[in-house]
């Protein structure tokens, strides 16, 4: 999974899966900045991150591999290992 830099003028959502119908946004490695506008010279925060885009395909399957993992360590935290 490939991430690139990215900003916005508000704290973005760290899983965005409502922004597109086919896309998912995954951000982490948020910062706050300090901008100074080009025209009005004021200050105001800003916020940049690492910005991954993946497929919701791509993401249900992470989902699903995560959730697999999980109930692994799971069944071996109650039934000890087989």
């Amino acid at each position: 999974m490939n991430c690139h830099k990215s900003s916005a003028d508000y704290f973005p959502e760290l899983v965005d899966i409502t922004s597109s119908p086919t896309t998912v946004y995954l951000r982490k490695n948020v910062r706050e900045i300090e901008v100074t506008d080009e025209v009005t010279n004021e200050k105001r925060i800003a916020y940049e991150y690492d910005e991954a885009i993946i497929t919701k395909d791509e993401y249900i399957n992470m989902l699903r591999n995560q959730t697999e993992e999980l109930e692994s360590v799971v069944a071996e935290m109650l039934y000890g290992e087989e």
